[in-house]
């Protein structure tokens, strides 16, 4: 369920070309470790897995610079990518269902994640990912999924507004990443389709745009407004509740982010961050899902604040 790379994640994880922008190491190979606190953890999906407490979220990614011409022909640039990353909170999620059952346990996720990202004609950035969400929580099956993201730089357009546009493709490989088959297990056939059972794997489609601004006499400052669409197949929520949308959800966001200069050179590259992310639920299916885990109740919207830590060697 988490954030994917290129997260999500996020839970999207960390994009491959947004971390080693600006870091010039010489090694080919590089190292990134971000550590997350927030006051949930929702999935980009719009499920919520904790609402209660705090969450924290380690993120280990490595990097391999397999190809780099970034002044000479179509293909600027191909890096290798792997990581893992996890979801632990301060209050308990259920082990088995249902939603708020004993046993329960502070670790709820971890996601192994590999992939590649290959820059092009110098402005556009193709990530493909491969992640599994692997869960303790509420006997959830392993989740299997490939992301393939599609990134334009327009800054050299609009400049300080520019907007950083993206495309984003999300497949499910192996079970679903969402609680969509679970009121066919728990209600039984749906009033509506009748006896017509699990969705199955799905995907959907996103659209999603980053514009920011960054304060070079504040400590480079920089200041984000991430937003996106989910756009899901019908399948991807089901339709156990009634037809699905064209818009499963969009969210809203502001970040504020800052290198820390202070660290002693050869320590890497130190960073912070803080922000928050709105969701909203338009899909009516996926309104409902969140009965099935936190809050335990239909939801339509969901805020989470969060602050980080990042290091890249």
């Amino acid at each position: 369920m988490a954030q994917t790379v290129t997260g999500e994640k996020s839970k999207e994880f960390v994009s491959a070309s947004e971390q080693v922008a600006g870091a010039k190491p010489e090694s080919p190979v590089h190292f990134l470790f971000q550590f997350e606190f927030a006051s949930g953890y929702t999935t980009p999906r719009g499920m919520i897995i904790r609402d209660t407490g705090l969450t924290f979220q380690p993120l280990f990614l490595s990097f391999v610079d397999l190809y780099q011409d970034k002044a000479n022909g179509f293909i600027n640039s191909v890096k290798a990518v792997g990581g893992v990353w996890n979801d632990l909170g301060t209050s308990g999620v259920s082990v088995h269902a249902p939603y708020g059952s004993n046993p329960k346990t502070h670790w709820t996720e971890i996601d192994p994640i590999g992939g590649i990202s290959i820059g092009f004609a110098k402005r556009f950035t193709l990530e493909v990912t491969y992640s599994a969400f692997v869960e303790n929580i509420l006997d959830i099956p392993t989740s299997q999924n490939l992301q393939t993201k599609l990134s334009f730089d327009d800054s050299a357009f609009l400049g300080a507004f520019a907007l950083h546009p993206y495309l984003l493709y999300f497949q499910e490989l192996k079970n679903k990443s969402t609680d969509a088959d679970v009121p066919y297990e728990v209600l039984g056939p749906s009033p509506d389709s009748g006896a017509n059972p699990h969705p199955g794997e799905s995907f959907y489609f996103e659209l999603g745009i980053a514009p920011s601004y960054t304060f070079k006499n504040a400590a480079d400052l920089k200041i984000e407004f991430p937003c996106r669409l989910l756009l899901p197949a019908s399948r991807f929520y089901g339709e156990y509740y009634g037809p699905s949308s064209t818009v499963g959800l969009f969210e809203l966001g502001l970040k504020a982010s800052a290198p820390l200069t202070f660290m002693p050179t050869g320590y890497g590259n130190w960073g912070g961050y803080a922000g928050f992310r709105y969701q909203y639920y338009n899909d009516f299916n996926l309104y409902n899902l969140n009965t099935f885990n936190a809050p335990g109740e239909p939801t339509r919207d969901n805020w989470v604040f969060y602050a980080g830590l990042t290091v890249f060697f």
